[in-house]
């Protein structure tokens, strides 16, 4: 099994885990692993959310083989769809992930965020057509990160996004992957709580319906205790949906 998804300090700033106890995790959880450090030009801060992938390349190429790839978490936002093109287009990343942590000038992890609109419907409505128009306009990632990820964050009593809640956003979102042949990720970093699970079950299985096939697992580790966590569980999820995980090696797309 191969966790798709991880960070390691100093490359990713939010980090707390750095690369030699990633080794050991991986050792002693006989995994694939795939780095996917954040560049995230929208923070407008180079010392945060960006590394200088020369560097990167640089210092983790000797460790690059077939159990451990390097690959890049790329934040998609209209006005960095350019920089981002460039920085991908020129490195030799294995994997992109696109994800969406930014939305009008404001960081979505943070309560101010949220305070900036009247309820639930209205920023989940506005988060799923901000991913919509990445997805439509932005074309160098392989898999769409943590679909739900705004679930894990929100300040509401019920945080989690629903299928059922916003039907035509989402089937808009899965769509567009599948037209594009972009892989969904599957993160489990929610998989102990069994609501999440089940909402994100039902949107791989419209994605599956839409004719999507192929999902990465990913546990969005940034500390050593999370590495590999439930991927057992999430590779369960992935068959009962119909979807087969897959990893991408040098930007092309291997089955697993």
């Amino acid at each position: 099994m191969f966790d798709t998804h991880m960070h390691t300090i100093p490359f990713s700033t939010d980090s707390g885990m750095v690369f030699s106890d990633l080794l050991k995790v991986q050792e002693e959880k006989n995994i694939g692993v795939i780095l996917t450090e954040h560049i995230d030009i929208a923070f407008g801060d180079p010392s945060e959310f960006y590394f200088d992938p020369d560097t990167y390349f640089k210092e983790l190429s000797p460790y690059r083989n077939d159990r451990l790839l390097l690959g890049v978490e790329i934040g998609m936002t209209a006005d960095t769809n350019d920089r981002n093109r460039e920085i991908v287009g020129s490195h030799p990343f294995d994997m992109v992930v696109g994800s969406i942590h930014f939305m009008r000038g404001k960081d979505i992890y943070y309560p101010e965020f949220f305070a900036m609109f009247p309820g639930k419907k209205e920023v989940f409505s506005e988060y799923l057509d901000t991913m919509a128009e990445m997805i439509s306009t932005f074309d160098d990632f392989d898999t769409l990160g943590h679909i739900d990820y705004i679930g894990r964050v929100a300040p509401y009593t019920d945080p989690l996004i629903y299928y059922e809640d916003y039907p035509d956003r989402f089937d808009r979102v899965l769509q567009l992957l599948v037209d594009k042949d972009k892989s969904l990720e599957i993160n489990t970093r929610q998989f102990d709580k069994p609501k999440a699970v089940a909402a994100l079950k039902t949107i791989c299985q419209r994605y599956h319906a839409l004719g999507g096939r192929y999902v990465t697992i990913g546990s969005d580790a940034h500390s050593p205790a999370v590495v590999g966590a439930h991927l057992s569980a999430a590779y369960r999820l992935a068959r009962e949906c119909g979807l087969t995980p897959a990893i991408y090696r040098s930007r092309q797309r291997y089955v697993l």
